[in-house]
């Protein structure tokens, strides 16, 4: 079938909410190596499965998956390349740090989940959104507690 249309605007966030998500999988992946903090595994774990999410609205709108066989830490924005380097590097200096970055990472998460939220989106975007809003905010809980 014919994908579903939605704005260029739109398909842009969707293919940066899934690096987004990534985003967030490969920090908590890499800081649990390092740090073993519980919080990592568990909530690695809710990443995947946003990204999942996320990737099925791509399929749904035609638009192409920038995460499709890229290692963990490879992103093709470049503002997240560079984000996950700094978050890695710092969050590598103390557990203290570690759970920092984790807060940064649902921060930036909610910011941009709001801003698609602002505008009137289609049922299944806007389910995804809603889901994604309510597990940063309960890994935040997490990282703050």
């Amino acid at each position: 079938g014919v994908a579903a249309t939605i704005p260029s605007t739109t398909k842009a966030q969707l293919k940066y909410l899934v690096e987004e998500e990534k985003l967030a999988r490969d920090v908590y992946t890499t800081l649990y190596v390092k740090t073993g903090l519980r919080q990592f595994a568990n909530i690695n774990e809710a990443e995947q499965t946003h990204m999942d999410l996320v990737k099925g609205l791509l399929v749904t709108y035609g638009v192409k998956d920038p995460t499709v066989g890229r290692e963990i830490g490879q992103f093709k924005n470049v503002e997240l390349r560079k984000l996950y380097k700094k978050l890695i590097a710092d969050g590598s200096t103390s557990l203290t740090a570690a759970l920092a970055a984790g807060v940064a990472v649902e921060k930036a998460d909610i910011a941009d989940v709001k801003k698609m939220l602002k505008v009137s989106q289609p049922t299944d975007i806007k389910f995804v959104l809603d889901r994604l809003l309510a597990g940063s905010r309960k890994h935040l809980t997490a990282f703050t507690r």
